[in-house]
């Protein structure tokens, strides 16, 4: 059954965009909003886009006549169907709105590199509520047999309890979190676990996980926001680094060493407003450096298993360890407590949230919808502040989009409709160049 509902010029207009901006495309992206993407694929092509979405695009448009770029569309739309994959849009009722809001969150809080994607290539079938839903689990390529081990089970377990597991499809941790997944027996029929590629999705990178993919595509998404023929790059595994923890609510680093390229996941996650998750493993292991400098500097939960995954998400009750102060709606401290996920008490929907946020979830009219202009003048606080505020709102269930507008939902009850769309550690490296297959 096809996953797309977007209009044939539209679904055009969106494969032959994909083709000619490298992602992420800020300049672009809000471009297409403004104008739409069949107005901004024509002024694109014949150069009449604003100067900084043509910046972006100049060195594939150039010399590329309106004729010949439809031809590559729909060159892009057939290759992609040959592989079972279709273009998802933001028009199409499957589209990952929640997951992207973060991004477009960072976006206005000044983060770069965080646009959302304009499109989506998908093999397979995402599951419906993410990031909800979702956890990533990234790590080392070349990890040990602890990680391995700690990854594979760790997927597995929560993949039978109803989490998606999200991954690069890269060797090591991400390979042995994919498989864990897919092992497992997860309940409902679900999506198992979500692949997001460097690469266009008609390849398979690296080629000896070209099975891997089949399997998941076949219990889960492969997915990519590259089109088809493109070839893996080094910065595209840091581009599509965002993705990975877009998709998840939650993203736990299992190895990772000083420089590793995963801890951009981390950053990245951090910048959406998700939780960071790491793994300890031994101190004479440099593969798990990475985690534990994350865990030294308070920038990520110490985390063993899928028990601690969930309790920190919010799944589980638990008692908040005095190490971690939990802080009440107001941002003062309050000592350790018993935690619930922010709605889940109808009476006191902002606990769990912080400041801000549960100011911005105070400024709501009771059943209107507002504009976010007005909820920065109802809450006082600038607009990155509040956009960042809703994306975490979103998640939790307790406010949804509705076009340009917005609207409050009552605590404990799940949205109807939705719509839509790093500050932490530095990184200091990007994922290792690909090699030649």
């Amino acid at each position: 059954m096809p996953i797309t509902s977007t209009t044939t010029d539209e679904l055009l207009a969106y494969a032959g965009l994909a083709r000619v901006c490298e992602p992420p495309a800020t300049a672009l992206s809000q471009f297409v909003t403004r104008e739409g993407p069949v107005a901004a694929w024509r002024a694109v092509i014949e150069r009449r886009a604003p100067r900084p979405v043509l910046a972006g695009s100049a060195a594939r448009v150039a010399d590329l006549s309106w004729d010949d770029a439809r031809r590559q569309a729909e060159a892009d739309l057939l290759d992609a169907a040959q592989v079972g994959a279709e273009l998802l849009t933001p028009a199409d009722p499957a589209w990952p709105a929640a997951a992207v809001t973060g991004l477009a969150g960072a976006v206005a809080r000044g983060v770069t590199g965080a646009a959302p994607p304009l499109a989506l290539w998908v093999r397979g079938r995402l599951p419906v509520r993410l990031p909800a839903d979702g956890v990533t689990i990234v790590g080392s390529r070349a990890c040990s047999p602890y990680g391995r081990r700690v990854a594979g089970e760790l997927a597995a377990d929560l993949a039978a309890r109803g989490r998606a597991v999200i991954s690069g499809a890269a060797f090591g941790v991400d390979t042995a979190a994919h498989y864990g997944a897919l092992m497992a027996r997860h309940p409902g029929g679900q999506p198992a676990t979500v692949a997001v590629l460097a690469c266009g999705i008609d390849r398979a990178y690296p080629e000896a996980n070209r099975e891997l993919l089949d399997r998941i595509a076949a219990d889960g998404a492969v997915v990519s926001e590259y089109p088809p023929g493109t070839r893996p790059a080094r910065h595209r595994f840091l581009v599509r680094n965002r993705l990975i923890a877009a998709f998840g609510a939650g993203t736990v680093v299992v190895e990772a060493g000083r420089r590793s390229g995963t801890l951009s996941t981390a950053a990245a996650a951090d910048h959406q407003g998700r939780l960071v998750m790491a793994v300890p493993g031994p101190v004479t292991s440099a593969l798990s450096a990475g985690c534990h400098l994350l865990l030294a500097d308070r920038f990520a939960h110490l985390v063993t298993g899928a028990d601690d995954v969930l309790t920190a998400l919010g799944g589980h009750r638990a008692i908040e360890p005095a190490l971690f102060p939990a802080t009440d709606a107001t941002g003062g401290v309050s000592g350790a407590r018993v935690l619930d996920r922010p709605g889940s008490d109808p009476h006191h929907p902002t606990d769990g949230l912080d400041a801000d946020t549960a100011r911005v979830y105070e400024a709501f009219p009771a059943r209107e919808r507002i504009a976010v202009a007005e909820l920065v003048k109802e809450s006082g606080l600038v607009a990155p502040t509040v956009l960042g505020a809703l994306a975490v709102l979103e998640l939790h269930d307790l406010a949804e989009r509705q076009g340009h507008l917005w609207r409050r939902c009552r605590p404990g009850r799940r949205p109807v409709t939705g719509s839509g769309g790093p500050s932490g550690p530095a990184v200091r490296s990007a994922d290792p160049p690909p090699r030649a297959q």
